[in-house]
């Protein structure tokens, strides 16, 4: 969006509005599964590794298709592709509870929704990327992207005791459809977006699908401060994309504890990630790589006090710092891709980040699966703090000097 057009406050910006809105409805919707699925599979298995299994079956399509849908994505209206992947994100999440109704086997129902979901979140992750320019001046990016993610914090503070209520009442697999719920809502409102034509490459002028590829990992791998950032977010995933299911685990297994209170637990995780947001968004922008490293820092020292933990007032206590770590950590990779990157080449920039922030985060969700099948949950919490602790200064012994562009690391 032209600096010179555009409100000059956010919430003049009726176009950030309804995607701040429809996003909003959709981040209830997760924070419902994010509970609702890991108890559903706990029931239906017991198994820790199911759990892992399951969700590195949801990020898998990064690893697929992640740099190819990138480059496609830029190629297509962003609008389209966002309606087509909420449409059947809806489609595929409403198949569980039905199943459920049915009395069909429901593991391999579980399996090929996750699978189906990861590949379409891919494509509406590109797409989102690259239009935020358009709804939001560069100005104001940073301070909207700490808007979604406070939103979205919010949205987790009320969404996983809602979990815990419904899933008491209608089952984990009807609560699920809450979240087909939330993807109709979202499509709603990007339905109310512009569709930018000048987003779509002009057929008339086609460009190598590989020298595209290639031009996105060259903007990402020759920046030392983005390619910092990037492994920084990577490693976070590797130790916390499991952490919802590592938490209900520890919850249910270790302590010995209910589904309500898998919900508080998660919901005070969100609470400080809504802080965490809140603190990124008044960081001067040549501090914010800094900021994202403390916030790694925050959340290993976290992991260590979850497994420390014997009772559910200090795991809380915890939750709530592993979140202010992630929101700032979050806040400062999300600010850094967008701002270092031009428009144009931000959905390849987004699928060649997210590659490899989410395969990372992939393999973490088997090994902890696995570590929480075979040692319980203090000693993978205890594993998911080392992971985390020891990024930090094997990053920097990599990427703290460096070039101009990464001095304000």
């Amino acid at each position: 969006m032209d600096e010179r057009d555009a409100p000059t406050s956010l919430f003049a910006n009726l176009r950030f509005l309804a995607l701040l809105g429809g996003q909003g409805a959709s981040y209830v919707g997760d924070a419902v599964a994010s509970v609702a699925l890991p108890l559903l599979i706990l029931a239906l298995t017991g198994s820790g590794f199911q759990m892992g299994l399951i969700g590195a079956l949801e990020s898998a399509p990064l690893l697929l298709i992640g740099l190819p849908a990138g480059v496609w994505v830029d190629r297509l209206s962003r609008k389209k592709t966002m309606l087509t992947a909420d449409l059947g994100r809806a489609l595929l999440m409403g198949v569980i509870p039905v199943a459920a109704l049915l009395h069909v086997a429901m593991m391999p129902v579980v399996m090929v929704v996750a699978m189906g979901v990861g590949v379409l979140t891919v494509f509406f992750g590109a797409a989102y990327t690259g239009a935020m320019p358009s709804v939001v001046p560069a100005i104001h990016l940073g301070r909207a992207n700490a808007y979604f993610e406070a939103i979205e914090s919010v949205a987790y503070v009320i969404g996983p005791p809602l979990a815990g209520v419904l899933t008491h009442a209608i089952g984990p697999a009807g609560t699920l459809g809450i979240d087909a719920l939330t993807f109709l809502a979202s499509a709603l409102a990007i339905k109310r977006l512009p569709d930018r034509r000048e987003d779509v490459k002009s057929p008339s002028a086609p460009r190598r699908f590989i020298a595209e590829l290639r031009e996105g990992m060259q903007t990402v791998f020759r920046d030392r401060a983005l390619t910092f950032v990037t492994l920084l977010w990577g490693f976070n995933r590797f130790a916390f994309m499991a952490l919802i299911p590592a938490l209900t685990f520890f919850v249910i297994r270790t302590l010995g504890d209910h589904a309500m209170q898998v919900g508080w637990a998660v919901s005070v995780y969100a609470i400080g990630s809504f802080i965490g947001t809140l603190l990124s968004s008044r960081i001067p922008a040549h501090r914010i790589a800094i900021a994202a490293v403390g916030g790694q820092l925050v959340m290993g020292i976290a992991a260590l006090f979850v497994a420390m933990s014997k009772t559910v007032v200090p795991l809380d206590a915890a939750s709530a710092l592993l979140g202010v770590g992630e929101g700032v950590t979050l806040i400062g990779y999300l600010t850094l891709r967008v701002s270092r990157v031009p428009e144009e080449r931000l959905g390849r920039v987004y699928a060649v980040t997210s590659t490899l922030t989410q395969g990372m985060g992939a393999i973490g969700f088997l090994l902890i699966g696995g570590t929480l099948s075979l040692w319980g949950g203090r000693a993978t919490w205890l594993a998911m703090a080392a992971a985390t602790l020891v990024s930090v200064p094997a990053l920097y012994a990599v990427y703290g000097g460096g070039d101009s562009r990464a001095k304000q690391l």
